[in-house]
C-alpha cells in the first residue's frame, strides 16, 4: 500500500518524505509493541503472595513449589499459575446453622429465626450446597428447615433425638495435600464430620449427648475427625470441636428441662450434706481426740500421784520400823501441821497446866443454878 502510494506522488521530495515517515511509524510501532510485550510478560510473571498465605505454583498443571509471603516471580503467559492458600488463617464450618453476620449484632440462620432472614440470604445458603432454591418464599423457608434439620437431627443410643449444633475450625497445615489430594475440601470435611458426629451421639444416650457427656463427645469428634482427614491425606489440621448448642427436640424440651432442674437439686443437696458432713466429723473427731488425750493425760497423772504415795508411804514406814515413836510423834506434828491452819476456832489445852491456879478460877465441877445437871 505504502508503495502505491509513493508510485502515485509525482513529486520526489514528497515521496521521500513519506518514506522516512513511514520508517519513523514502523519503528515507533516495533518499540511500542516491544514495550507492550514487556509489560505484558512482566505484568504475568509478578505475584504477591498474602502474609496469611503461601503459594502453589504449577508448570502446565504439574506441581513445581511453593513460596512463602512476598512478591515472587513466574513464567509467563499461563506456563506457570499460582493458587494461594490461606494457610495461616483458622477457616470453619458450621453445622445445623450458619452465621450471616458476626459481631455485636450478631445474626444466625437457623430454624427458629427463618422469619428474621431475608429471602436472598435463603436463596444464598441453598445454591451453597449447590441445590435449586424454591421460587415461593414459603416453600424457600420449608426447603431451608429441612435442609438444616438433616444437619441437626441425630438419633441418640438410647433410641431418642437430639438436636445437636456444632462448628468445626480447622488450618491447612499442608497446601499441596490441600489442593492436589481432596476434589472438594469443604464438602469433604463436612461429610467426615457429620459421619463422626452421628456415630458419637449415636453411641450415646440422650443424657450424654446434652449434659454430662458434651466435653467428651467433643474430644472424641476432634481426634476422630483429625484421623479421618489423615486417612485422606488432606493436609487439614482439625484446630478444635465445639457443640454450639445439644438439646432434645424442642416438643418434648420442657419435659427435660424439668428432669434437669431436679437433677440439680439433687447434687445441690448431696453437695450440701458432704459439706456439712465434711464440717461436722472432722469437728467430732477433734473433740474425740482431745478427751482421749485429756483421759490419758488425767490417768498418767492420777497413776503418777499414787506412785508417789506409795513411795512416800513406803519410805515412811521404812523409817518408822527403824524408829517408831520419832516417827509417830513427826506425823502427829506434820497432820497438826496441815490441819490447823484449815480450822477458824481453836483452843489448845493443856495437859501439864490442867492442875495449876488459872483453871482453879474456874468452878468446873459446880453444878447450874435452878436445877441439877443432866
Amino acid at each position: 500500500m505504502i508503495e502505491e502510494i509513493i508510485e502515485n506522488t509525482q513529486n520526489e521530495k514528497d515521496a521521500k518524505e513519506i518514506i522516512q515517515t513511514w520508517r519513523q511509524v514502523k519503528k515507533v510501532g516495533k518499540l511500542a509493541l516491544s514495550g507492550l510485550l514487556g509489560a505484558t510478560l512482566l505484568w504475568s510473571s509478578i505475584y504477591t503472595v498474602q502474609p496469611e498465605a503461601e503459594g502453589v505454583v504449577q508448570r502446565f498443571g504439574a506441581y513445581v513449589r511453593t513460596t512463602e509471603p512476598g512478591f515472587h516471580f513466574k513464567a509467563p503467559f499461563g506456563i506457570e499459575s499460582v493458587t494461594k492458600v490461606p494457610v495461616r488463617t483458622v477457616q470453619k464450618e458450621e453445622f445445623g446453622f450458619r452465621t450471616l453476620k458476626s459481631g455485636l449484632d450478631s445474626q444466625y440462620l437457623s430454624v427458629n429465626d427463618l422469619d428474621k432472614v431475608s429471602a436472598n440470604e435463603l436463596n444464598d445458603f441453598v445454591k451453597e450446597l449447590d441445590l435449586k432454591p424454591e421460587r415461593d418464599t414459603r416453600a424457600l423457608k420449608e426447603q431451608v428447615k429441612t435442609l438444616l434439620k438433616s444437619e441437626y437431627l441425630m438419633l441418640t443410643g438410647d433410641l431418642n433425638i437430639a438436636d445437636v449444633e456444632w462448628i468445626v475450625q480447622y488450618q491447612i497445615k499442608d497446601p499441596v495435600a490441600y489442593l492436589f489430594n481432596i476434589k472438594e475440601p469443604s464438602n469433604s470435611i463436612r461429610d467426615a464430620s457429620q459421619a463422626v458426629m452421628r456415630r458419637i451421639i449415636g453411641n450415646g444416650s440422650i443424657d450424654e449427648a446434652i449434659t454430662i457427656g458434651r466435653i467428651e463427645n467433643e474430644s472424641m469428634a476432634k481426634a476422630e475427625l483429625q484421623t479421618l482427614l489423615d486417612q485422606y491425606n488432606s493436609g487439614i489440621h482439625v484446630v478444635t470441636v465445639k457443640l454450639q448448642s445439644s438439646n432434645p427436640p424442642e416438643r418434648v424440651r420442657p419435659a427435660f428441662n424439668q428432669v434437669n432442674e431436679a437433677m440439680q437439686q439433687k447434687e445441690e443437696k448431696i453437695n450440701n450434706a458432704m459439706q456439712q458432713y465434711n464440717n461436722e466429723v472432722p469437728r467430732a473427731i477433734g473433740e474425740a481426740q482431745r478427751t482421749i488425750e485429756q483421759a490419758n493425760g488425767y490417768a498418767v497423772e492420777r497413776v503418777n500421784e499414787a506412785q508417789g504415795n506409795v513411795d512416800k508411804f513406803l519410805k515412811v514406814l521404812e523409817e518408822y520400823t527403824k524408829a517408831p515413836e520419832i516417827t509417830r510423834q513427826r506425823l502427829y506434828l506434820e497432820t497438826m501441821s496441815e490441819l490447823l491452819p484449815k480450822i477458824r476456832d481453836k483452843v489448845i489445852v493443856d495437859d501439864a497446866g490442867l492442875n495449876s491456879g488459872f483453871y482453879r478460877m474456874f468452878n468446873l465441877d459446880m453444878q447450874p443454878q435452878g436445877g441439877e445437871s443432866k
